[in-house]
């Protein structure tokens, strides 16, 4: 630092004592003697801004350095300044080259085709040695070969000098044996199942590589982590001589390509508490954080409650800014009567504050995208919970694979910066899929998604940082097609106010008519988050505003002879499916308000979501008609013995303030989602000729019960009832259908099925219907 800075400060006062001195001659001198001097030069004046007669000027000198760097050709650079005889300046740029790869070999491939792998090298031939590309390549090798299944592959790279400033880059693999996953086994276990040791460690069989028989490689390098989370289950449980003597890895002899993985256990005897202490704390009494403690005298050991005791002990020293706080457990063992104390030592620094916060290693995201992320800022006391919820924020945006934020000292003793260390992933996905339901029939589509988009860079590829999600999606199919283009503004104003814009062309061929509609909308909303009174709990809700602008038209529609008209019967009376043709606009002013308290978006354990939806369809719009749709639903999730999971779900849904509703914006039920056991849009009230109306009321409750099977799917037996009313006003709790089933959801696969029976009906052409096997698949490839 010390030379660069006197070449700097020289550099400063020669140009000062030459100023309005002018470039008289610029020169090349490499430190390879075998470089080509007139080509170096060459490189140089194409690159550089100020040439032979411009005036100098030291600000464009550094400039022009940076630009030189940026060329890659190039790993130093050193500006030499003289005066000629003419008083001009004379800049001669001192500068060490890189090597030229003349050529690129691989050592040691025998497993995969040496043209496979060669596609990942980003380094080219007959170009400066780039570090960064090599790197890339390496990994890029690496992963083809972990893709396969040669986990443990080592793969290096080496220069060898061809002479004259070339070099010949050798990519060195050393490939490792795979095997097939035959199964895993357990040996000494008696306090856990085979099969609940299995569901706790990475290394296992996914249940379909059993029917087809594809790929199912392990992972040596798993294996280590698997005995961490063995042991972590059984000191839980308070075993804390348990110890992994053995793995082993069993080839089979008719199929030596597939292994057995044996783990062999000793679990020993579980541990009780003998005497829980608290030591080294300044702030706090010793006894005063001991009574936060959960873990007491006489408890059987538990690991897990420890850790929890760790978060406890922190939480009032986190909040006065204890950014440096240690707390850690040590434990003696009693072995002879199986006992053990815990003491807690808290080492509490100081508290301190942040001063500045430094984002490193994001190239696409911009630094904006991620300080409003941030739980907590400059001049905040240092809350290490508000960096771990500042760090889960980040990870959650999906931009990133790894977020460290580590504080740093300053030179300040009361102050820390905060560095904040990220590696980015790719946000863009194109895929292609074909799927099949009872609701849908067969559908293909393509979809492009980027979800971090930046629309202000659309034209400057690529377009990625600002944090937006771009979503283009086209959808064909027997029954249905569809277009979307949506585009979601998640900080609109720079504020927590997410703005969703969005463009459609849908299309539905049902059986009595078609209907067509297009349009697009825009949607603002916004958390909400409030204390309820006398509960020490924050409810989180979302409100939104909006409006769409939609039209609609209904067309194809089947036609009757007036003369097989029903008389009598359970039918809407003074309206027919042939007068719902129209060509109509239904613009509309949309309220929204929802909670969502669910542990996981995809098969939730606990929890609850509750959404309400009113749109306003009026003329003032340009609509045809003025009247109001409100939807409201509810749904829990709640554990029950074991691992039963409980779930329940109402909706009910309305539409009032004008004679006649459109077809489009009336209710149908029957199909998964709404009453399982009956065919899709079967639940409505008919004309006389026995075709679906639709209704402005609409009501359907499901009681499941849900369990996991192993950790590849769930199995579920449920109760749905519900129906759907002519009139607002017709609503009937007593006149619901009923139906029973049972039903199986895929983790892995997007797979459901369903088969529901109905048990009690209400409208007449519902009596004396069969079961009913609903399906949904879809596949992506």
């Amino acid at each position: 630092m010390s030379k660069r800075l006197i070449g700097f400060l020289s550099l400063v006062l020669l140009s000062c004592a030459c100023i309005g001195a002018q470039v008289g001659q610029i020169l090349a001198q490499s430190t390879d003697e075998n470089f080509d001097t007139d080509a170096l030069k060459q490189v140089i004046t194409q690159t550089v801004a100020m040439h032979v007669g411009d005036e100098y000027d030291v600000q464009t000198l550094a400039d022009d350095v940076k630009a030189l760097m940026k060329t890659g050709k190039f790993t130093n650079i050193r500006p030499k300044i003289t005066k000629g005889a003419d008083g001009k300046m004379v800049i001669t740029y001192i500068v060490s080259t890189k090597p030229i790869v003349r050529k690129i070999v691989f050592q040691g491939v025998t497993q995969l085709k040496e043209g496979f792998l060669r596609k990942e090298i980003k380094q080219g031939i007959g170009t400066p040695l780039d570090e960064k590309a090599l790197a890339e390549s390496r990994s890029g090798i690496l992963d083809k070969y972990r893709n396969a299944g040669y986990f443990g592959t080592e793969i290096h790279t080496v220069q060898e000098s061809l002479g004259e400033g070339n070099v010949q880059i050798v990519i060195v693999v050393k490939e490792e044996v795979r095997h097939k996953l035959k199964g895993v086994y357990f040996e000494g276990n008696t306090v856990f199942e085979q099969g609940e040791l299995r569901s706790e460690i990475q290394t296992q069989r996914q249940w379909w590589r059993y029917i087809f028989r594809l790929g199912n490689y392990f992972n040596k390098e798993m294996l280590p982590l698997d005995k961490d989370k063995l042991q972590k289950l059984y000191f839980e449980k308070g075993y804390l001589d348990f110890a992994v003597k053995e793995i082993r890895i069993e080839e089979l002899e008719d199929e030596p390509k597939w292994a057995r993985v044996v783990f062999v256990l000793d679990e020993g005897r579980p541990y009780t508490v003998r005497s829980v202490e608290v030591t080294g704390a300044e702030k706090y009494s010793n006894d005063a954080l001991l009574k936060k403690v959960q873990t007491k005298a006489g408890d059987v050991y538990d690991s897990s409650r420890e850790d929890a005791d760790k978060y406890l002990l922190r939480a009032d020293y986190e909040k006065d800014g204890y950014i440096d706080l240690q707390v850690w457990p040590t434990h003696e063992k009693n072995e002879a009567d199986h006992s053990v104390a815990v003491v807690y030592h808290v080492s509490e620094g100081k508290p301190a504050r942040i001063r500045n916060i430094m984002i490193a290693g994001n190239e696409q995201t911009q630094d904006r995208v991620i300080r409003r992320e941030l739980a907590i800022g400059p001049g905040d006391k240092g809350d290490q919970n508000l960096i771990r919820i500042s760090r889960s924020r980040l990870m959650n945006l999906g931009y990133f694979d790894s977020v460290e934020i580590l504080p740093v000292t300053t030179d300040e003793p009361d102050m820390r910066d905060l560095r904040i260390e990220l590696k980015e992933r790719s946000t863009g996905m194109l895929s292609m899929g074909a799927g099949f339901s009872t609701e849908d029939s067969a559908i293909v589509f393509a979809e492009f998604t980027e979800t971090n988009f930046d629309l202000m860079r659309l034209f400057d590829w690529p377009p990625k940082g600002a944090g937006q999600r771009l979503r283009s999606r086209i959808q064909l199919g027997n029954d249905s097609s569809n277009f979307l283009l949506s585009l979601t503004e998640p900080w609109f104003l720079d504020r927590r106010l997410e703005l969703q814009t969005e463009f459609f062309y849908r299309t539905r061929f049902e059986d009595e008519y078609d209907q067509r509609s297009y349009g697009a909308g825009q949607m603002l909303s916004w958390p909400v988050e409030f204390r309820i009174p006398g509960f020490e709990h924050v409810e989180n809700w979302r409100l939104g505003v909006g409006y769409r602008f939609e039209h609609f038209k209904i067309s194809n529609v089947d036609y009757h002879d007036p003369d097989t008209a029903m008389e009598e019967g359970d039918f809407v009376r003074g309206h027919i499916l042939y007068d719902e043709r129209c060509s109509e606009w239904a613009n509309r002013f949309i309220l929204r308000a929802s909670r969502d308290t669910r542990d996981a978006y995809r098969f939730p354990k606990s929890g609850s979501i509750f959404t309400l939806n009113t749109e306003f369809v009026t003329k003032a719009l340009g609509s045809y008609e003025d009247y109001v749709r409100m939807d409201v639903g509810f749904t829990q999730y709640a554990p029950l013995v074991r691992d039963l999971i409980l779930k329940l779900n109402v909706e009910y849904s309305t539409g009032f303030g004008a004679d006649d509703i459109g077809i489009f914006d009336r209710y149908f039920a029957g199909g998964i989602g709404t009453i399982r056991g009956f065919k899709r849009r079967d639940v409505s009230p008919r004309d006389c000729y026995d075709d679906p109306l639709g209704g402005r009321s609409y009501f359907a409750g499901t009681v499941e019960i849900l369990k996991p099977v192993r950790d590849f799917m769930f199995a579920s037996v449920f109760v749905d009832c519900g129906n759907v009313w002519w009139d607002e006003s017709e609503i009937d709790l007593g006149d619901l259908n009923y139906s029973v089933g049972v039903g199986i959801q895929f983790k892995s696969l997007p797979v459901a099925l369903y088969y529901g029976y109905p048990i009690s009906t209400t409208y007449d052409h519902l009596k004396n219907r069969s079961g009913r096997l609903h399906f949904n698949i879809g596949l992506s490839y």
